[in-house]
């Protein structure tokens, strides 16, 4: 049996933050039943697609249930308000009032169910001068303060690599305050309501420079924070080829290690000087060779934490994933086969099925009367 199996989770919610929480209930082994607008949500159009059918969509909703209404129909919105009474989660990524002006507000909701958990992901919660402001991934981070500690060599800040405030400001926090929800209302019987802010949420991420600037009274403003940049053992260097190694030797013995073998003077393995002449040093030596001389060297040694930076296909055919068998898992998408891409839940925990596929638009609509 899986941890949440038994569970029934309503989900209101579309793109990336919502969908992403409810899969990881979904696959812990909760019943999700994806409620969707007339036409569906706009993630069933986005690329790539197989066919008619959107890959984004179906790895973020396999497994779940759909049911395909109007809530501003009254009928159809008294069918959604029995299917509450028997759930015990719901999720919704509305700004706020939306839930209010269609009657399904956490005050109305809990005289409905009172052991239901409600959760509202939204960018920048439901208090507060911004809660009406509109606002996707880019804005929360650059609101936070983070993107302007991630630049080029100007100072032009640059577009994350993922989308960090949707996945570590949304989803991850639902995720964790449902599963701690769930745990109160079997202590007390009674449910509770989460307030998710993705915009607040990035607080954690940006630790080091909040404690830098609280301490100091000196905020940092660019990528100049000891482990973003400002620190020789955790930096990126450019070999002679244009590619680029990753350091992390933060402690002493990978530091020395690491020191030895590119062969640095004493005051450098000692940071006799500053970190900036440092950096500068290590530069100059690592760009006089290619990665492969750089790679055969810290590829024989365990305890160094230099690593090259790879790419995403290097990344999906590392054959340490491929021996622990991390994509073998499939999804059907239009009768086509593919790898399925793994949330970060223990697959021993859960177990997630070999085959998984996303439900058709509607497909569950018999479940709601």
């Amino acid at each position: 049996m899986k941890p949440l199996s038994g569970i029934k989770v309503i989900d209101f919610t579309t793109l990336l933050p919502g969908p992403l929480a409810t899969l990881m209930l979904c696959e812990a082994g909760a019943e999700v039943i994806k409620i969707e607008k007339i036409g569906g949500e706009d993630m069933r159009n986005s690329e790539p697609t197989l066919g008619n059918e959107s890959v984004l969509f179906a790895m973020l909703n396999r497994g779940k249930k759909s049911i395909e209404i109007n809530l501003k129909n009254k009928s159809d919105l008294k069918k959604i308000i029995n299917l509450i009474k028997k759930s015990d989660v719901l999720v919704e990524q509305f700004r706020p009032g939306v839930m209010k002006r269609l009657g399904l507000d956490w005050q109305t909701v809990k005289k409905i169910n009172k052991n239901i958990v409600y959760c509202s992901i939204t960018g920048y919660g439901q208090h507060g001068i911004k809660k009406h402001k509109a606002g996707h991934d880019l804005n929360y981070l650059a609101e936070s303060g983070l993107l302007k500690l991630s630049t080029s060599k100007d100072g032009t800040p640059v577009i994350p690599f993922s989308q960090i405030a949707d996945i570590a400001g949304g989803s991850y926090p639902a995720f964790m305050n449902i599963l701690l929800a769930l745990f109160q209302v079997q202590k007390t019987g009674l449910g509770c309501y989460l307030d998710v802010s993705m915009y607040e949420n990035l607080i954690p991420l940006a630790w080091l420079g909040l404690s830098k600037g609280i301490t100091e009274k000196s905020f940092p403003k660019e990528n100049s924070v000891h482990l973003n940049g400002g620190l020789a053992r955790y930096n990126i260097y450019e070999t002679k080829d244009k590619k680029f190694l990753a350091l992390g030797a933060l402690e002493n013995k990978f530091w020395s290690k690491f020191c030895n073998i590119i062969n640095v003077p004493k005051k450098i393995s000692e940071e006799k000087i500053s970190q900036k002449k440092i950096i500068a040093a290590i530069k100059k030596i690592i760009k006089s060779k290619n990665e492969k001389y750089w790679k055969n060297k810290f590829d024989n040694e365990e305890d160094v934490c230099c690593t090259s930076v790879n790419s995403l296909e290097d990344y999906f055919n590392d054959k340490h994933l491929i021996e622990k068998k991390i994509f073998a898992n499939k999804i059907m998408i239009n009768k086509k086969s593919i790898p399925l891409i793994p949330s970060a839940l223990e697959p021993r925990l859960v177990k997630v099925r070999k085959i998984n596929k996303a439900p058709k638009l509607g497909q569950h609509n018999d479940i709601v009367k």
